[in-house]
């Protein structure tokens, strides 16, 4: 009973957030799945699922197909999952440990169309003066990296040629520095997906407007969090 009650409350808090009939929708049709998936013996790696809200799944396994190539920053369950439904999957990760755990699964599991690639945070001596916000200062706002920067962590797209990925899905660090290299890297009519997007600043910097992109938000329950959460899919148009 405690966990539905928790649901109750976290559904309650996304509709006065985000009133309308998708996040009501949403709230009924991923109950089961949040409830399942909140059970503490689970874990991303065994389930092979993103740590993205479920509505924003269920969209993203209608993009997928097998012939697409996809880069994502950040990395673990998500990598399983999208190393079944594509042809390549590019993957950056900035934390060493969580690395070769993934690493051994993707291993263990004989994952071979995945070009996993670590790069950690750098020391920053400019670090006081900048702001997370600023895509061009690649610092994140998590309290772990006073000091440090992920220049080269958001660069790792820029090895590649200019429209060459299908999928980009940016849940990692320095998400502002991150979608701006992404958005040369994304082919047209390609889709970059930033994950909790209901931190305002992700996106702000940037003019997704109707012209050149289409955009779908949404919002709803999380896999192993007690919480919801907002998801934004962008689709390049030009």
């Amino acid at each position: 009973m405690g966990k539905f009650f928790i649901y109750i409350r976290l559904s309650l808090k996304a509709l006065l957030t985000y009133p309308g009939i998708e996040t009501l929708k949403a709230i009924f049709k991923f109950a089961g799945p949040w409830y399942q998936f909140s059970d503490p013996a689970k874990s991303v790696h065994n389930e092979r699922i993103p740590w993205l809200c479920f509505s924003a799944i269920d969209r993203i396994k209608k993009i997928l197909r097998r012939d697409m190539i996809l880069f994502e920053y950040g990395s673990g369950g998500s990598t399983l999952f999208w190393s079944s439904r594509v042809r390549q999957v590019v993957s950056v990760e900035h934390d060493r440990l969580w690395y070769e755990k993934t690493k051994t699964e993707l291993s263990g599991l004989d994952i071979t169309n995945v070009t996993y690639i670590l790069s950690e945070a750098e020391p920053d001596d400019k670090f006081k003066a900048k702001n997370f916000k600023n895509p061009a200062d690649y610092i994140s706002e998590d309290g772990n990296f006073t000091g440090k920067k992920f220049e080269s962590y958001a660069k790792q797209i820029d090895y590649f040629e200019d429209q060459f990925f299908d999928v980009i899905i940016v849940d990692g660090r320095a998400r502002p520095s991150c979608i701006l290299h992404a958005l040369k890297k994304v082919k047209r009519n390609g889709f970059i997906i930033v994950d909790n997007t209901d931190r305002k600043y992700y996106l702000e910097p940037f003019q997704f407007n109707t012209g050149e992109w289409s955009r779908w938000d949404f919002v709803g329950p999380v896999p192993y969090i007690y919480d919801f959460s907002k998801t934004t899919i962008l689709q390049k148009k030009k």
